[in-house]
């Protein structure tokens, strides 16, 4: 059975799904249906703080900062109610990913649609990649999956292989007119006598270890077939040297754990090599996006993603680009009442500090539903930001909270002109971001990031 369903689903429980639909909301046959009741009705909660979930697989898209996810954030429920009549819920938090839960693969969507979500890694792993061919090639939540894996094997195999692909020294024997090394002469007197103008030499030769060779290669085959050459297009030496190096042979299990094990990546060298390694063994081990590989009994596992951290980054990179008079710096940390017992850190999410003048505009990401309505800004937002306030002081000139918005942004009702309103002060308020959805072309989303750069730059040139 699959299950899809994007993330930030059914928060406020308006979605039940009744039993007489059940069977058509998984695309069951009716006598089918009883396996999804069955899911249901026993209450079913996953966080990242149970260490019955220690299958997971946490990915990041951030290099700079370790990973620290929240483990009180939900990542998915699955639940029955009763009164008044029986309903089924689903919801999610900001994880997305594939999971396997008793023999039911559960696709977790990044909700904004292909498009969005393509456009958002190009801009965090720098693979730039807006071809609209790739993305009509598969149109599912499990491709999302793959093309969120394949940026970051691109990304991590272009930057681990500055220094050259894993070397190590072989011993290698050579009969030639020439000598390298030192002579053998046992077996000189064997075959050499006599001399023939030959000799064999033995020596020690820094060569490309055949193993990860062909997994890496393997990998970007892979690739190729599934989503055309634009997805290596910056890899266009390094795949050469593969191509080359390539045994021409397909890469088994034992292959797989040979290169990911090899003593060579436990050289600072080449380090950055564990972590693509791992990206290419998904990438090669279908299993793992397989439903009919999930057995019932094994533990809860899969892959997840952090999608309000890549909403973050993308926002960070997107703001450093246009903005080149401010430095744009994300998670700065703030510390509060450091000598007393009671102290504490903040960090905000984007911090733009200009150059020049040293002035100061601060922004939370929120990777929320915005249909500019009240309840869609949350008090704990609100306060937060607001409270960033007091630690900059005179030096903060903007602030607000951003968001993947559903509609066009009505500035007379989303911007104020002065923290907390009526006036009170020169430290403006906005709740922005960039229009997108689910039916959005790249076009159009990139239409969009600059209506959105236009907003933001209004704002700070006017309080200049």
């Amino acid at each position: 059975m699959k299950i899809s369903i994007p993330v930030n689903h059914n928060f406020y429980e308006e979605k039940p799904i009744y039993p007489a639909g059940l069977a058509q909301a998984f695309g069951l046959r009716p006598r089918s249906a009883k396996e999804a009741e069955k899911l249901f009705s026993s209450f079913f909660e996953l966080k990242l703080d149970q260490e019955r979930f220690g299958a997971l697989k946490l990915f990041s898209f951030n290099r700079k900062r370790p990973f620290k996810p929240d483990r009180e954030r939900l990542v998915l429920r699955l639940y029955a109610k009763d009164e008044p009549e029986r309903r089924y819920f689903m919801q999610t938090g900001l994880y997305a990913g594939t999971l396997f839960h008793k023999g039911c693969k559960i696709n977790i969507s990044s909700r904004y649609g292909d498009a969005f979500l393509k456009r958002m890694l190009n801009f965090v792993c720098e693979v730039y990649i807006d071809n609209e061919s790739t993305a009509a090639k598969k149109e599912d939540t499990e491709n999302q999956f793959l093309y969120i894996i394949a940026h970051l094997f691109i990304q991590g195999l272009e930057k681990a292989a500055v220094l050259g692909l894993p070397q190590e020294y072989q011993t290698r024997r050579e009969h030639s007119h020439k000598v390298r090394g030192k002579i053998d002469f046992n077996a000189y007197l064997k075959q050499d006598i006599p001399f023939s103008g030959k000799l064999t030499s033995v020596f020690r030769e820094r060569s490309y270890i055949p193993e990860i060779i062909d997994v890496l290669h393997l990998a970007l085959r892979k690739l190729e077939s599934l989503f055309g050459r634009e997805i290596h297009s910056r890899l266009v030496g390094i795949t050469q040297v593969l191509k080359q190096n390539y045994s021409g042979q397909y890469a088994s299990l034992a292959t797989l754990q040979k290169a990911k094990n090899h003593q060579a990546i436990n050289n600072p060298m080449y380090s950055g090599f564990k972590r693509v390694l791992e990206y290419a063994e998904i990438i090669l081990l279908n299993h793992d996006l397989s439903p009919e590989n999930s057995d019932p009994n094994t533990p809860t596992h899969g892959h997840l993603f952090d999608i309000a951290e890549l909403f973050e980054l993308y926002l960070e990179k997107l703001l450093a680009r246009k903005f080149t008079e401010w430095s744009v710096s994300a998670q700065e940390s703030m510390d509060y009442y450091q000598d007393q017992f009671y102290g504490r850190q903040m960090f905000p999410d984007l911090v733009m500090r200009h150059r020049e003048t040293g002035r100061v505009a601060v922004f939370d990401a929120k990777f929320k539903k915005m249909d500019m309505t009240l309840g869609d800004v949350d008090r704990a937002d609100l306060h937060q930001i607001h409270s960033y306030a007091g630690y900059y002081g005179s030096e903060m000139v903007a602030s607000g909270l951003l968001y993947p918005l559903s509609k066009e942004i009505p500035l007379d009702r989303a911007h104020s002109t002065s923290l907390y309103g009526g006036g009170r002060n020169q430290v403006s308020f906005i709740i922005d971001g960039i229009n997108v959805h689910s039916e959005m072309t790249m076009a159009e989303i990139i239409s969009h990031e600059e209506r959105f750069i236009n907003r933001i730059s209004k704002k700070l040139s006017a309080e200049q």
